[in-house]
């Protein structure tokens, strides 16, 4: 059928039939040889988003419309047949890098967390990694997932304790993700407690970025996962020089401490694994090290305890990663000094006890 004639039949339908109609055609044209992508940036604009002048004219509330549109995409991912890899591309035509449609995709996200949508989650958690789990799209999905379990309906949070068993491609980029959200600030006791949990009780979930390949179209090219070790290594090593000395300051320097222990051991384990090669961005640990040497310059009242604890946490984390090979990129210059000095013997002469 001529994309016309696709046009003029999904403009006899009503909001919300013609978005899940338009979904349907959509799969199909991804399904092809050719794809037409105008075709299909199209469908998407003007049935599925009402982004077009003359789809505008709903006789509803724009809120009603942002809910029906969640419901018909959520059901749109979870029916049975189609294939893994054209639903995924899919996905990443209706959410592209530069789209206004980042309330949408949250609400979306967060309703198949609740709901426990694992089509959903599994498209994004690829979304995520195309887009990279570090870009300023992925932290912002981020943000709205925290918002909204820990802030709107906190009693909800045991939703998330599920995610890594449910989805751990895409619980694996959303905790990548989260690192970025708290890069200049601590992040809530709440987090750190959860985060602690879903490292301890699924101790493959920081690698499984590094084992788990995308499915995509044809001709798709997967891009570098980013695993959340770096990320979250930068919380334990600046932590001791933010805390304030307070009570619930002493359950978090046991969460950290915690947190710091477990991203040791998944690094140790790379120490023979062929999937180690990409698990540290040398500029991802590079960050970590200008931020400690610039915190060290500015907090001249930080206790020398604390001062300590920060470099110690450093260097045991640079170390292991270099007893196992796993750092890639290039060093940049002055940091790869550090680097350089941290031989791998060292990870042997050090004790590893955690404080």
């Amino acid at each position: 059928m001529a994309g016309n004639d696709i046009k003029q039949n999904l403009r006899k339908l009503d909001f919300p039939y013609c978005a899940r109609e338009a979904l349907c055609r959509i799969e199909i044209l991804c399904g092809r040889p050719g794809k037409q992508m105008d075709l299909q940036l199209d469908l998407i604009s003007e049935f599925v988003f009402g982004e077009i002048e003359r789809r505008k004219r709903r006789n509803m509330t724009i809120a009603i419309q942002e809910l029906q549109l969640i419901e018909v995409l959520s059901d749109f991912f979870q029916s049975p047949g189609g294939s893994p890899a054209v639903r995924n591309a899919v996905f990443l035509s209706l959410f592209p890098a530069d789209s206004p449609r980042n309330k949408i995709l949250g609400n979306l996200v967060s309703l198949a967390i609740a709901t426990q949508n694992k089509a959903v989650l599994n498209a994004t958690g690829i979304w995520m990694q195309q887009l990279g789990s570090t870009s300023t799209q992925s932290v912002g999905l981020a943000r709205h997932v925290l918002n909204d379990y820990f802030v709107l309906t906190p009693k909800s949070i045991d939703k998330l304790k599920q995610l890594p068993v449910l989805a751990p491609h895409f619980t694996a980029n959303l905790l990548t993700a989260i690192g970025e959200v708290y890069e200049e600030k601590d992040p809530p006791t709440e987090l750190l407690r959860l985060v602690g949990e879903w490292i301890d009780e699924n101790p493959s979930l920081l690698l499984t970025p590094l084992m788990d390949n995308p499915a995509l179209p044809t001709g798709g090219i997967p891009m570098t996962p980013i695993t959340p070790i770096a990320g979250l290594f930068r919380w334990c090593i600046l932590c001791p020089l933010r805390l304030k000395n307070t009570e619930n300051c002493k359950e978090q320097q046991k969460l950290y401490s915690k947190i710091q222990q477990l991203l040791m051991d998944s690094v140790l384990r790379l120490k023979n694994s062929g999937n180690n090669k990409h698990a540290i961005s040398a500029q991802h640990f590079a960050a970590t090290i200008r931020a400690l040497s610039s915190n060290l310059g500015s907090h001249s009242t930080t206790s020398l305890t604390s001062r300590d604890l920060g470099m110690e946490r450093l260097a045991q984390a640079v170390s292991a990663a270099m007893s196992a090979n796993c750092i890639y990129g290039n060093k940049p210059i002055g940091v790869s000094t550090f680097f350089n000095r941290m031989d791998s013997t060292d990870i042997r002469e050090q004790s590893f006890l955690i404080r």
